[in-house]
């Protein structure tokens, strides 16, 4: 570990969000030893530290390695030493190592790590992009330190770890749980042990605490590891999913979605899609997606190379999430003794059926099931749904095979059901959902109350 170069910066003023400020990003390296007092090194301007006082950010320090994976990101020519107004430009000081509270000695000067660089537009300006949410989202984003012993740095000085709470946070696990994953109540409760944790800090992630201990689900995007993928047809495959922290999820209702995300967080490139749970609702050590490559009536583009992409995860592979989220029948814990939940599919509309399925169980409501086979659909779901359906003497199952008659139809539903003392969910391809609403507007049932789970 070593000082690579040692950086300071005169006053500049830059535009943020239509404003003329001054800052002293724009640092260049220095010759010779530098003097380091308690607020800083000398000839370094200091534009005044709004929230975390100029003593706790007297020094920063960023490490050398992070220039190269920048320069690939972003595409760019090689960066000068200081490009992101470091003090001190070092090597062996990452972010999954470096913890709040260590002390160090950089050359006879005791520095000790108060806190991580929280970016702001004064970044975007000197980087002359929006770069700000990349660089947070990365958390490679460098430490201030304090000064507790005052003297001289200089290029390379050696740096030595003189003192270390191992139960302290490290800067990545930090900026990851109070930025990311404030969901996570045990993760905001650990930082909160940090034992030379800044008091202002504390105020935040107590009030971030307050806030996940009084919610359900989770905010922002959450981190998942794929825990098992299980071909269901030639073009379909399940995905579990399960909380790299080893969290309990967040609950969902049958017929909800889960977004996932691909793609760097902070990134103007991130791709977003939507699929079906068709887990049980009750069971929240995992959730459960089917992805679908060929889905009747998919669509190009963005939503393809997104299925693309995740038919081709394997066991340990990580992905983003956002938490479970569409219509659901607020009524249903409160049906009538005499109604029936009627729950019409087709192919890959199994899936938000199945979920649904496992709630009517729970919660011993009586249910009818239209299904209508089509080509690769997902048959270890079907074996699933046929399963759940034996053990309920309220459940009922009507199978329709293109290849032995018609398609369902608003009619054949009628047969076999009251349509006024039924709630009506219905999940297949736009062109299935409209049929339907259609064949039912023609038998005088208006199917305005009707839940519909289009599958693209």
């Amino acid at each position: 570990m070593r000082i690579l170069s040692v950086n300071v910066g005169d006053s500049r003023p830059v535009t943020v969000k239509n404003r003329t400020i001054q800052t002293g990003i724009y640092k260049i390296p220095a010759k010779g030893p530098i003097a380091v007092s308690r607020l800083g090194l000398q000839d370094d301007v200091r534009i005044e530290v709004r929230k975390m006082g100029l003593e706790h950010s007297a020094v920063y320090a960023y490490p050398h390695e992070h220039y190269a994976y920048w320069q690939q990101q972003l595409e760019c020519d090689p960066f000068p030493i200081g490009q992101f107004g470091e003090n001190l430009t070092v090597t062996g000081l990452l972010e999954e190592e470096v913890r709040i509270g260590d002390i160090f000695r950089f050359g006879n000067t005791v520095l000790q790590v108060a806190h991580p660089r929280i970016p702001c537009g004064k970044l975007n300006a000197r980087m002359g992009l929006r770069f700000a949410p990349m660089f947070l989202a990365s958390r490679k984003v460098g430490f201030y330190m304090r000064v507790l012993t005052e003297g001289t740095v200089a290029q390379d000085d050696t740096i030595e770890l003189l003192e270390r709470d191992e139960a302290s946070p490290t800067m990545e696990e930090f900026v990851r749980i109070t930025h990311y994953e404030y969901w996570d109540t045990e993760g905001l409760k650990s930082l909160l042990q940090a034992r030379d944790l800044m008091p202002d800090w504390r105020e935040v992630i107590e009030a971030k605490l307050v806030r996940s201990q009084a919610t359900t689900g989770w905010h922002g995007i959450r981190e998942f590891e794929v825990s098992a993928a299980e071909q269901e047809s030639n073009n379909t495959i399940s995905l579990y999913l399960k909380c790299v922290r080893g969290r309990e999820l967040a609950p969902f209702h049958g017929g909800q979605q889960l977004m996932v995300v691909l793609g760097e967080r902070g990134g103007g490139s991130q791709q977003r899609k939507s699929y079906y749970l068709s887990s049980n609702p009750h069971d929240l050590s995992s959730y459960r997606i089917n992805v679908a490559q060929n889905s009747t009536g998919n669509k190009t583009g963005t939503d393809s190379s997104v299925s693309t992409e995740l038919q081709q995860l394997q066991v340990g592979d990580r992905i983003m999430c956002n938490a479970p989220h569409g219509a659901v029948r607020s009524i249903l814990e409160n049906m009538l003794e005499d109604r029936i939940a009627v729950l019409i599919s087709e192919g890959q509309g199994i899936a938000p059926m199945l979920s649904l399925l496992y709630e009517l169980e729970k919660l011993q409501i009586r249910a009818r099931l239209f299904h209508e086979s089509v080509a690769d659909e997902p048959q270890q779901l079907l074996v699933e749904v046929s399963a759940l359906i034996e053990r309920n003497q309220d459940f009922n199952n009507i199978h329709v095979e293109l290849d032995k008659q018609d398609h369902i139809s608003a009619r054949l539903i009628r047969d076999h059901v009251v349509l006024a003392q039924s709630d009506i969910y219905v999940a297949g391809s736009q062109d299935f959902i409209e049929r339907l609403m259609n064949e039912f507007m023609a038998i005088d049932f208006s199917p305005a109350a009707m839940i519909t789970y289009r599958i693209d």
